[in-house]
């Protein structure tokens, strides 16, 4: 069975929502929907799919970095890639912390998310001041590529047991537009069997508690 397109899934919801015309319920708010639908699931569940990375190359004295890309959903993991050791996250208020009244420099092992640079896009901070040229890798799972119904109707990247969650979804938006707020509560209820089945199929990424304390303090506990 092929994968569901956007023109499917489209012509789907507004067949659940009782064969609404156009001008009711456009294609294109149709598919606002069904995108809204997609990036809220995507937010909520790391999906292999989505997984990518980026290299920041340091800069002696420099302690912030802007991303080229602005698709980045959650950081995963950052490492040195010179000494392949992980940097690990703090807060921004433990950098105040750190950093008040004094400047620090040395081999970064702590990073934050300072907000956005220039460019309007996410940059990280990190701790100590860098002062050499290593370059770091950013591992993150992106944002999700919006469906587009022209000139060739996509598909979605996460895996397929996931559509009819986002039809659903999409379709309790449709009919809290159309005025009908039991019919968009009954399908955002139906919705939580199919989203609890499709979550078995998303692999939930490991986690270790941040610890604070330098590299060589964690390996001797």
């Amino acid at each position: 069975m092929a994968r569901l397109t956007a023109q499917d899934m489209v012509e789907m919801v507004r067949d659940y929502c009782g064969g609404e015309t156009s001008e009711t319920l456009s294609d294109t708010r149709l598919l606002r929907f069904l995108n809204q639908a997609y990036m809220e699931v995507c937010s909520r569940y790391r999906f292999d799919q989505l997984s990518t990375s980026e290299t920041l190359t340091m800069v002696s004295g420099t302690a912030s970095y802007e991303f080229a890309n602005s698709d980045h959903l959650y950081i995963d993991n950052v490492i040195d890639d010179t000494s392949n050791i992980p940097i690990d996250a703090i807060s921004k208020n433990q950098y105040q912390q750190w950093t008040s009244g004094s400047s620090v420099s040395g081999t970064p092992v702590y990073w934050f998310l300072n907000g956005v640079g220039s460019n309007n896009r996410y940059q990280l901070t990190f701790y100590p001041t860098p002062n050499n040229t290593d370059s770091v890798i950013v591992y993150y799972t992106q944002e999700p590529t919006e469906l587009v119904l022209s000139p060739t109707a996509t598909s979605m990247y996460i895996p397929e047991p996931w559509d009819d969650v986002v039809i659903h979804k999409a379709v309790s938006r449709a009919w809290r537009l159309l005025g009908d707020m039991q019919m968009s509560m009954q399908w955002a209820g139906a919705t939580k069997d199919i989203e609890d089945a499709a979550a078995k199929t998303t692999y939930q990424f490991s986690s270790e508690p941040i610890q604070l304390g330098s590299i060589v303090g964690q390996a001797c506990q």
